[in-house]
């Protein structure tokens, strides 16, 4: 999440900061990363209990793959952009059996997933958030955050946790080992390879780094800008092709019901919330999402302004970005597009790092906010995430069986150079094989 302190010196920071070496650090970081997978996974664990393909994880990633070789798909740009952890799935998938490969995307899905709540909760991040009990508790509520159901456990997304990932190494101190350091390259650039979202990292390094001038921030500035150079131009070169080009459909009203709605208020009581509220229709809908929106814009412009918290600023500038950017080109099948937005249960890709924004202004409001009313008000709100939103928004339905590996077996019966189609969730997608 972002800083509970104010304008605290990294190199202070880091200087104070003990890091426990050896044995017990790494086991200590093991067992860390492993209640993180497993709380990712139990929030989708037909995930793991009846693998399926979802969405484009199978209509293009290992369809590609399978059909036109691991190297060809892997070179090949997908909706403008380079897609480079999809792609290596895809390809790692073709070494199992065929039945077996939703399970190769599903875990490696949840591997990914769990990296930001792992780093968020460990050492990395003590200057930004001091005390541990808090990292966990913001590490919970990264992995918990309401409002998520499309992003959890598929490949296809994990893109947006890889790019939160990244935005966590900007924001975090210099890795105090070699260990560490290969880390945050190696993370930088494999998330910066997997999605355009590193174009907005750019401007955040860049202030990130004007900050304090440590070297180290350099250096994640010169990381990123590899990626997103990359990123640009072969999005410039294919000219975004396979990107949406229908009606956007930009009003006031619906920019009022996308962030008071599926922001402020599915971000803090969860989409099944807001689903009631937006079935009931009427004026319910018309003004809850409008007061939503007037009240978790005033909290967040007065947390910006009474906080000197780098780290947070930082963070609320890259959510900000991250919605601007999607509000203004969003993949979706819906016409005018943003009218799809505004609906629970859809675009939740794309308001993911807005939630965690919204939450991470809470969690200092909470702890940290000088005026009494902006805290109490913070730690009401943080109670409704708690005790309502997470519950709630734990669990996400299972996905339609569609009989997989019945499919699956019939498939490794067909003869050579046949084409066949297989169903996949969400309903009414379907993978075409030529079997090899």
């Amino acid at each position: 999440m972002t800083t509970v302190t104010a304008g605290t010196s990294p190199r202070v920071a880091a200087a104070a900061t003990t890091v426990p070496g050896g044995r017990v650090a790494l086991a200590r970081g093991l067992l860390l990363y492993l209640a993180a997978v497993m709380l990712v996974a139990s929030r989708r664990p037909d995930g793991i209990t009846n693998p399926q393909f979802w969405a484009e994880d199978g209509t293009v990633w290992f369809a590609q793959a399978y059909n036109h070789g691991a190297l060809s798909a892997l070179l090949s740009p997908w909706t403008g952009y380079v897609q480079t952890f999809s792609r290596l799935v895809a390809a790692v998938s073709l070494l199992v059996p065929f039945r077996d490969a939703p399970l190769v995307f599903n875990v490696a899905a949840v591997l990914a997933q769990a990296l930001a709540p792992f780093f968020l909760a460990s050492s990395r991040l003590a200057s930004v958030i001091p005390d541990r009990r808090l990292r966990l508790l913001a590490a919970v509520l990264w992995i918990g955050a309401p409002n998520g159901f499309e992003i959890q456990s598929n490949v296809t997304n994990a893109q947006t946790h890889l790019a939160l990932l990244s935005l966590l190494i900007v924001l975090a101190d210099a890795p105090p080992t070699r260990a560490w350091a290969t880390f945050d390259v190696g993370a930088l650039l494999l998330g910066g390879l997997s999605g355009p979202t590193c174009v907005l990292l750019v401007p955040v390094a860049t202030l990130a780094w004007l900050r304090d001038r440590h070297h180290w921030r350099l250096v994640v500035l010169g990381t990123i800008l590899v990626p997103a150079t990359i990123q640009l131009s072969v999005y410039l070169a294919t000219g975004g092709a396979g990107r949406e080009h229908t009606a956007l459909g930009a009003t006031v009203v619906r920019l009022v019901q996308i962030i008071g709605g599926q922001v402020f208020l599915a971000g803090m009581f969860g989409v099944k919330f807001y689903e009631r509220l937006f079935l009931d229709g009427g004026w319910s809908f018309a003004v809850v999402p409008l007061l939503a929106a007037i009240g978790g814009l005033a909290l967040l412009v007065h947390t910006l302004r009474v906080s000197r918290s780098a780290p947070l600023r930082l963070f609320v500038l890259f959510a900000t970005l991250a919605l601007a950017a999607a509000l203004s080109s969003p993949v979706l099948s819906a016409v005018p597009r943003w009218d799809g937005l505004r609906l629970p249960n859809v675009g939740g890709r794309y308001v993911a790092p807005a939630i965690l924004g919204w939450l991470a202004v809470l969690l200092w409001s909470a702890c940290a906010d000088p005026a009494a009313s902006a805290r109490d008000t913070a730690r009401l709100a943080l109670v409704a995430v708690l005790l309502i939103g997470v519950p709630l928004d734990w669990r996400a339905a299972p996905r339609a069986d569609l009989e997989f590996p019945r499919h699956a077996e019939r498939f490794e019966q067909r003869r050579p150079g046949k084409r066949i189609r297989i169903p996949i969730p969400p309903e009414g997608w379907k993978m075409k094989l030529v079997k090899r």
